[in-house]
Formats: structure tokens, sequence, C-alpha cells
């Protein structure tokens, strides 16, 4: 939520009645433990006030577009239209498509960055990005509530077979260009370039390192065996 004036909004949030003094105070001394979040989704996860006037009030103020988003309101697919990953990276979710329109929810519209990358992604496909606001815990909320988050699958399976397989099953899934098995002092990371990022996605113990990459070198001879024998 793009609230980066904080005194003003929060001035201008009490003159239209949506909160009173005291419970921009409270949200001010919270902002001070948490100087990260703004001040519109502190009011939100304090409950402070309706969230529906107090979206209206912030869209109205900044001159956006505003949706209250839940998962129940997702009317497309998000993943055969960009990378939930890149959504996350960038607070922002794809709640639908309509007439060669994607409609995007963003917390926080004055990060151009953010709006470019996915406005950038979504041309790609041929679409047209119309630009929403809302609370970034209600993004969050639709982002995680999607099945399938490949650090929950790869950590419930002991396997080390099943693990890599999953992992590369993942991968392409999501349509990662690559994927990085990165050993480090105490674990082995796992990461995805997803559109140019790269993602990390999971962790694996060390004391599997090596099985994993034994498992990753029988796929490659197998690949490479494959290959040999479709080229006689």
């Amino acid at each position: 939520m793009d609230l980066k004036r904080r005194q003003p909004i929060g001035i201008e949030l009490v003159k239209r009645g949506v909160v009173n003094e005291e419970e921009i105070k409270t949200a001010l001394e919270y902002q001070k433990q948490h100087p990260n979040e703004k001040l519109g989704d502190i009011i939100h996860k304090l409950k402070l006030c309706d969230e529906r006037e107090l979206l209206s009030a912030i869209g109205d103020i900044f001159g956006e577009k505003t949706m209250l988003i839940r998962p129940h309101n997702i009317k497309v697919k998000i993943d055969e239209y960009i990378s939930p990953d890149v959504l996350r990276q960038n607070s922002a979710v794809l709640f639908d498509v309509v007439d060669g329109k994607a409609l995007v929810c963003f917390a926080d519209t004055a990060n151009r960055r953010a709006i470019d990358t996915i406005r950038l992604l979504l041309l790609n496909r041929g679409l047209v990005m119309d630009k929403y606001i809302t609370f970034k815990s209600n993004i969050d909320e639709v982002l995680n509530s999607m099945s399938g988050r490949v650090s929950e699958k790869i950590g419930s399976s002991n396997d080390v077979t099943s693990l890599v397989d999953s992992i590369i099953k993942t991968g392409m899934e999501r349509r990662a260009s690559d994927i990085h098995f990165e050993p480090m002092d105490n674990k082995l990371r796992i990461r995805y370039r997803i559109d140019g990022e790269l993602f990390e996605v999971a962790e694996i113990a060390k004391e599997k390192q090596s099985q994993v990459i034994g498992r990753l070198k029988a796929i490659s001879n197998m690949h490479q065996e494959k290959q040999e024998s479709q080229d006689r």
C-alpha cells in the first residue's frame, strides 16, 4: 500500500472519518517498530476500521482503482499467465483477464519497478495491464493459498530420487529456464531462474548433498545415453 507520506495520509483518513486520531496514533506507534510496513497496511492489520471503507478512501486519495482481493476472487489460473514467484517478488497478484486486459492488484502502486516488470511480462503475452491497489496481506493470502509451493513439497520428501525429480518437475511447471543446485556451508540451496530472475525455492540438508549430486549425475547420464541412441 503506497502510503509513504505518513502524516498527511493519516490526517486525510481522519478528515474522511475512516479512523480517529487515537487510531492513527496507534498505527504510527506500531509503524515505529515495523518501519518497512505502510500505514494503510498497518491500519488494516490492526483492524482499526472497516477494510472496505479504508481501501476505498486510499484509492480515492491516490487516484487508484481498488480491489479487496481474496482467493475466491481469482478468476484465472494465474500460473498460465505469469509466475507466482514473480508476483510474490513484486507484491502483486493477477486476478482476472478480460478482453485482452490483465487485471492486477499491487500492494504499492508507487513502486515503478514492480509495475513495469509485471506490465512488460504481460505485454509479452499480448496482454495490457489494468492496475489496482489492495492490501499487502491480501496479496500474500492469495499467493500462499495457491497449491504446489515447491518448498513445502520438497520438505515433505525423504527419498532423494523423489526429491530431485520433484524439484525438476516443479521447475518445469513454473517455466524455469534453469535450476540452480548451490552448495552452501550448511545446506544445499535450490533456486529457479524465472523470467530472468533467480528465486530461492528450497533448502536441502547438507548431509543429502552428495546423494542429490549423485542423482543429478545419473539423470544426466541417462539423458546422454538417450540422445546417443537417437543419433545412431
